[in-house]
């Protein structure tokens, strides 16, 4: 399930995490997880990573950033363990030296094309088959008209759309099971990467409405020329020396 947010700035968060591990990597644990003093670094250095009283804020907000992040960053060959510690790739190098809008673009690809939705979702069942019906979902966003849409609205006309491909999913679960999986798996990861507005911070709770904006139709478009193999050919490690 998507972690408790807020979670406004995915990929400024993604870029964080990678010039992190651009500073020698970090650390792996035999289980492959982080270690302590890797998370506390990457909880400095994210905006909303944890907040606690004290000089020491828990790690379990951090953990669970850390394992979306890296989850992203695998999704986009961006990341590799070597020597028991997790370093950038040559893909990686190339995504630092991209445009803020390409990286936009770049982490929604790897979120889009590349991830296991089931994983962020309450029910991995419903989680796979909305990954396999986002081209519908697409379409029923592209349509929205301007001003506020209802979530739960929207899910129940998404859920009746995909109900005539798949009849089953209608007994499976119902139109509020629906609003919450179809927020936590597709939509808040919109919301995220600024593609849909909403009000308040993005939590993995519906909000009461959200909204489509100018950099919806953008970040689909540069998702699909940043999704390609060869988009970050040419591209190099900088220089640290």
């Amino acid at each position: 399930m998507l972690p408790s947010g807020p979670f406004e700035r995915l990929a400024d968060d993604v870029r964080e995490f990678l010039w992190l591990l651009a500073a020698g990597g970090l650390p792996l644990t035999g289980a492959g997880d982080l270690q302590a003093g890797g998370l506390r670094r990457l909880q400095a250095r994210l905006s909303n990573a944890g907040q606690g009283d004290g000089d020491k804020p828990p790690l379990a907000p951090a953990r669970r950033r850390a394992v979306l992040l890296r989850s992203l960053c695998d999704a986009g060959q961006l990341v590799e363990v070597d020597a028991g510690a997790l370093r950038l790739t040559g893909q990686g190098w190339g995504f630092l030296g991209l445009p803020s809008d390409a990286q936009t673009g770049f982490v929604f690809a790897a979120w889009w094309e590349g991830m296991d939705w089931a994983r962020w979702s309450p029910r991995a069942g419903l989680g796979r088959l909305l990954r396999r019906e986002r081209e519908v979902l697409l379409q029923e966003l592209a349509g929205l008209p301007e001003g506020r849409v209802d979530p739960a609205s929207f899910a129940r006309r998404f859920r009746a759309l995909v109900s005539h491909r798949w009849p089953a999913v209608q007994a499976v679960a119902g139109p509020e099971v629906w609003r919450r999986e179809l927020w936590a798996t597709a939509l808040a990861p919109l919301a995220m990467l600024g593609a849909l507005d909403v009000p308040g911070p993005v939590t993995a709770e519906p909000p009461p409405w959200f909204s489509v904006n100018d950099a919806s139709g953008e970040l689909l478009g540069a998702a699909a020329a940043i999704s390609e193999p060869d988009a970050l050919c040419g591209l190099t490690p900088p220089d640290h020396n």
